[in-house]
């Protein structure tokens, strides 16, 4: 477990020097209950509970939430296990506390979203979940900020530690969302090709040394305006051999083309068993970057507005960057077909 740092915050593993300091703000009686937890009543019930956070065989991360200059402890944030979900889903469960004396100003917001990178990038966890009773706005809040979906409100959903019950609302997020959240933060986005000047777009063509990946891309021989004409045209047109698509450049803040991708509208029997719904690649001078996975959750974002409820993705069995992509993104592993000697791996991902 390593420590996380944010602008004003360490979040580092908690260790038995801070029985005092977890005890200053679990003590009171404002804070343990808008969790279900009660009041610790002695530096004891602190002991007690840093003994199990700080054990080899605790199945939780929590960190304790020390504050940058000062040294001091202005709570907790950890990733536990999700009792709600299957054992075998790949999820966690966010949950966090801050001492009264630093409500308002934006430490639980600052905290949770180091968290929230830590459980998507290192722990790579395909759902993080969170959940805040129906009358804790304060919680609700901060989960808006980190912009989970709302799944539901279920009432007498949890029995607190005085025998009460309480209505709780349960948000989540997956590993696409995860990316697509990060990509709009950092002004990347997917657009049609028209809206790219021709200059910019043949440089990413004449960039690749072999094929324009994808094949959405590719001239095939045809000039700039005819590829156009005919990318526009594939949008509402189909072959038996293709299906219709829509093509984007991924790109950034700048307008700069870093990528792009064709989202096939639907599966036709070939793509179903080798393309999937979507090709991408990247350009060869932004490859390495980690930022496939943010132009493949927008892609995911358009299949959705298409109405897709999962979708196909697949690569060579020996790409693993390609794999790690698609993985980053939630995709699950169906199988492996063969094509020619070619081995595909075949992934869908629930959106």
């Amino acid at each position: 477990m390593e420590n996380l740092n944010t602008n004003r915050l360490i979040l580092r593993p908690w260790t038995m020097d801070d029985v005092e300091a977890c005890y200053l703000y679990a003590s009171s009686p404002d804070v343990g209950p808008n969790a279900g937890w009660k009041p610790h009543e002695s530096l004891e019930e602190s002991r007690e509970l840093l003994e199990q956070w700080t054990a080899e065989d605790y199945p939780d991360i929590i960190f304790a939430m020390e504050e940058k200059g000062t040294g001091s402890i202005v709570g907790s944030i950890g990733l536990h296990t999700d009792t709600h979900r299957a054992p075998s889903a790949e999820c966690r469960m966010l949950g966090y506390c801050i001492a009264k004396e630093h409500w308002g100003k934006g430490f639980a917001t600052e905290a949770a979203q180091a968290v929230i990178d830590y459980a998507f990038q290192r722990l790579r966890v395909k759902l993080l979940t969170v959940d805040h009773y129906v009358d804790n706005k304060g919680s609700r809040r901060v989960i808006e900020k980190c912009h989970f979906r709302y799944e539901g409100t279920l009432r007498r959903a949890l029995q607190i530690y005085d025998g009460s019950y309480r209505d709780t609302c349960f948000y989540s997020m997956s590993a696409a969302e995860y990316r697509l959240n990060r990509a709009k933060e950092a002004g990347l986005s997917l657009v049609l090709p028209e809206n790219v000047s021709k200059e910019a777009s043949l440089a990413y063509h004449n960039e690749w040394d072999t094929e324009v990946s994808p094949g959405a891309m590719r001239l095939h021989g045809r000039s700039y305006e005819k590829w156009l004409d005919d990318t526009q045209a594939r949008r509402t047109h189909a072959s038996e051999e293709r299906a219709q698509e829509t093509a984007y450049y991924f790109v950034d803040r700048a307008g700069r083309i870093l990528g792009a991708i064709g989202l096939r509208h639907e599966l036709n029997d070939y793509l179903l068993h080798y393309a999937g719904h979507i090709g991408y690649g990247m350009r060869p001078t932004c490859r390495g970057k980690g930022l496939a996975p943010y132009m493949l959750a927008l892609g995911l974002e358009k299949a959705r507005e298409r109405g897709l409820t999962r979708v196909l993705v697949t690569c060579d069995d020996e790409n693993l960057p390609s794999a790690g992509t698609i993985e980053a993104c939630g995709g699950e592993l169906e199988n492996k077909v063969e094509e020619d000697g070619r081995l595909t791996r075949r992934y869908w991902i629930q959106i």
